[in-house]
């Protein structure tokens, strides 16, 4: 079911585009050096783990917009400003771990249905980057997280 959104003045969309990088940028997010006592072997830490799901949902995203965009050229103005934020905030959660492959979803047929298969992408990766905040031990990891689920839920097709 999709939900009808607001749109957004250009004036706001722009202020959001500009503002968003800043936004992140100020955000450290490395994540804290493990105690001499920590071993290799012990499990990692919690918020490593929400980390490497959030990751891994926006990569499956960014798959999924890749597949749009070559099957409907008419969409890739549309989607390039979300793959632009998803890099940024990828860029964010650099952990430093090695990610594993993703398969991107099949583009939908015809460029409406595309257009709406990228919005429930936009609108389950906002709720995923939400849970995700709310799970994260550290709070500036929650905010970056929570600003990040806003952004995403900005800047969504419909």
């Amino acid at each position: 079911m999709s939900i009808s959104r607001v749109p957004t003045s250009r004036r706001t969309a722009l202020a959001l585009t500009l503002s968003a990088p800043l936004a992140l940028a100020s955000c450290d997010l490395d994540p804290p050096s493990p105690a001499p006592s920590q071993s290799p072997s012990t499990p990692p830490l919690p918020d490593a783990d929400v980390v490497a799901s959030a990751r891994t949902a926006i990569r499956l995203t960014v798959a999924l917009l890749d597949a749009v965009s070559a099957r409907h050229r008419r969409l890739r103005a549309e989607i390039s400003p979300l793959l632009d934020l998803h890099a940024a905030h990828l860029e964010v959660l650099d952990d430093g771990a090695e990610d594993e492959a993703v398969e991107a979803g099949l583009s939908a047929p015809t460029p409406a249905m595309a257009r709406t298969q990228v919005a429930d992408a936009e609108n389950s990766l906002a709720g995923t980057l939400r849970d995700a905040a709310r799970r994260a031990s550290s709070g500036e990891l929650a905010r970056a997280l929570a600003s990040m689920s806003a952004a995403v839920s900005q800047r969504v097709i419909a």
